[in-house]
């Protein structure tokens, strides 16, 4: 049975530069059949349709996160969030309590930590830990999900001496007298999670509860696609138990080694191979180097605040340029994370070998989080049409420590979203969750406001909005079916309770989204 709905009386924001604000939407089941003057909507309509009194809120498309982590997301709902702990005594407390509450032996997995917050600002070792948790395995891991800390039933555990060889790309980290102080970073993580991940996944009812929660929390922020980047051996056993609880769009971004195998995993999803798929697989996921929390992203000069550090690639250039390489020519989309200013002149210079050697038109390749570009890699970056999938929420949770990290210099050019619009390059915007919050509000707060961090690389709010839109659609093949409010696209809509137009900057905050549509229906509406 067809059901047509009008949607009027509000500030609709349609994304779409052929008319950029109109009086009235009409939509027919999924899609979009009708956009303009409200008349002329109605005739469209017919006689019957219902009728939305948008009461001056505003209508827009619905947001996409172009960069998250669903699975680790309901992960985290499902273990311990540590982002609010302010010392190494309240963290012991903490995973003490916790403890306590669970069995002895139990594996206790925390995510989130900050530790730029604690009055001393370090990292815990082994043995902090253990002084919490003696009988318990306990890993925790820093906010960016780059480094953890494992206790010494962890690391007996999962088999972690002395004698354990590093990984390339990885650090298992030892104090001057030779001791493991627990602090795993990068690739040696992988030893950690190869033996744990049978702990962690639990029953198919907890897992299927979780993900309601969890796609029904991205719903209420106003989120109706994302990019997920899925991990092969962790992820896809549980990307195929949810996918009835997903809500949203889900384009995944497959991590995996070999690139070879994507046809096979392509193959065996849900991904029907059409345009108006929910669930795609078309992009491969590969890593470059760290992060400036771990102070593992690969840097030209040392961190100021390490002045012996200079990060890493966490896999050899000529490896990464192969692995690249079979997914292009396989006809994927690749998006590589790269947060160091020479890990992207590196990648860089590895994107432009790959085009000139296999050119190819509308590749749409991508680089994932891109923080810190100096000119010359922007220009190159515009001049080899990479797009950009940046965090602008990185700002809101680095940006009173950055300059300690970097330098005042190298600042200018971090998170230089402004130099990367001017230039014409697709900047898609994201969270990198649960890395942020996928707050797509607090997203736009850092987009336009920068939390006073280098303001001159602040964006307009309709710049801002753009890159939750039209180019996190455009990042995904998607914008003729998504990203703006445009006939014959899918009804992917967001209402927000003011006009984010003509929002003043310390407001910006204070917009609430009160209601989420997808594909025409309404998977969220804030109770009044």
């Amino acid at each position: 049975m067809s059901v047509r709905k009008l949607f009027f009386n509000g500030t609709i924001i349609t994304m779409d530069k052929n008319q950029p604000i109109v009086e009235a939407v009409g939509i027919e089941n999924e899609k979009i059949i009708a956009v303009g003057d409200l008349e002329k909507v109605k005739k469209n309509l017919g006689e019957k349709y219902i009728s939305t009194d948008l009461k001056r809120s505003a209508l827009l498309p619905g947001f996409i996160d172009s960069h998250m982590h669903p699975i680790s997301y309901m992960f985290i709902l499902m273990n311990l969030n540590l982002s609010t702990m302010t010392s190494l005594d309240e963290l012991q407390e903490f995973l003490k309590k916790t403890a306590e509450k669970r069995g002895k032996g139990e594996l206790i997995f925390g995510f989130k930590l900050k530790e730029e917050m604690f009055d001393v600002p370090k990292l815990p070792t082994r043995w902090d830990l253990d002084v919490a948790c003696p009988e318990n395995p306990v890993i925790i891991l820093r906010y960016d999900g780059h480094i953890g800390v494992a206790n010494t039933k962890t690391l007996e555990l999962v088999g972690i001496n002395s004698e354990t060889k590093v990984p390339r790309g990885g650090e298992i980290r030892k104090n001057e007298k030779g001791e493991l102080t627990g602090v795993i970073s990068e690739n040696a993580l992988g030893i950690i999670y190869s033996t744990i991940s049978k702990y962690l996944i639990p029953n198919p009812d907890t897992l299927q509860e979780t993900a309601e929660k969890a796609f029904k929390s991205l719903a209420m922020k106003g989120i109706t696609s994302f990019h997920g980047v899925t991990t092969l051996q962790r992820d896809i056993p549980v990307y195929q138990m949810i996918q009835n609880e997903v809500l949203q769009s889900w384009y995944s971004l497959i991590s995996i080694v070999d690139p070879s195998k994507l046809m096979e995993l392509k193959e065996q999803s849900l991904d029907s191979n059409e345009e108006d798929s929910k669930f795609k697989t078309r992009c491969w996921k590969g890593y470059f180097d760290g992060t400036f929390g771990a102070k593992t992203a690969l840097m030209h000069e040392a961190f100021s605040d390490a002045p012996n550090v200079t990060g890493f690639s966490v896999v050899d250039e000529e490896e990464m340029f192969n692995r690249m390489k079979v997914a292009h020519e396989m006809g994927f989309q690749i998006g590589i994370h790269a947060i160091g200013d020479k890990g992207n002149r590196v990648l860089v210079d590895l994107y432009k070998r790959l085009l000139e050697e296999s050119p190819k038109e509308n590749h749409r390749h991508r680089i994932e989080h891109a923080s810190l570009l100096t000119e010359d890699v922007i220009r190159d970056i515009k001049k080899y049409n990479i797009i950009l999938a940046c965090q602008p929420p990185f700002i809101n949770s680095e940006y009173t420590w950055l300059e300690r990290r970097l330098g005042k210099k190298r600042c200018k050019y971090t998170y230089p979203f402004k130099s990367i619009i001017d230039a014409g390059i697709i900047m898609a915007s994201s969270s990198d969750s649960p890395i942020e919050d996928p707050d797509i509000i607090s997203g736009l707060h850092a987009l336009v406001t920068r939390n006073g961090f280098i303001p001159e690389q602040c964006l307009t709010m309709e710049e801002a909005l753009r890159t939750y839109t039209i180019n996190g659609a455009y990042a995904a093949f998607e914008e003729n079916i998504k990203g703006s409010i445009s006939v014959g696209k899918f009804a992917d809509l967001v209402i927000l309770d003011r006009n984010p137009l003509e929002v003043k900057k310390d407001e910006i905050r204070n917009i609430q989204i009160l209601e989420t549509i997808i594909r025409g229906k309404t998977v969220f509406k804030k109770e009044v």
